[in-house]
């Protein structure tokens, strides 16, 4: 997934993992909690996977405008 999200956003983000405790999977984005594997008691699917992506791209996009 961090390989995914980096192909996303490329030179245009900082990419931090953290290791955690019992399968801890968070992704946040400029302070923003995008996912949350404790509060949803899953770990990202395909369409998970699909919106972190594509709110990565709208927040580079936006502040390139």
């Amino acid at each position: 997934m961090g390989g995914e999200i980096y192909a996303a956003g490329g030179n245009n983000i900082e990419l931090t993992l953290t290791p955690g405790e019992s399968g801890t999977f968070i992704v946040n984005l400029e302070g923003e909690t995008v996912f949350d594997k404790a509060s949803l008691g899953r770990y990202p699917d395909l369409n998970d996977a699909k919106a972190i992506k594509a709110t990565i791209l709208n927040q580079i996009a936006g502040a390139k405008a």
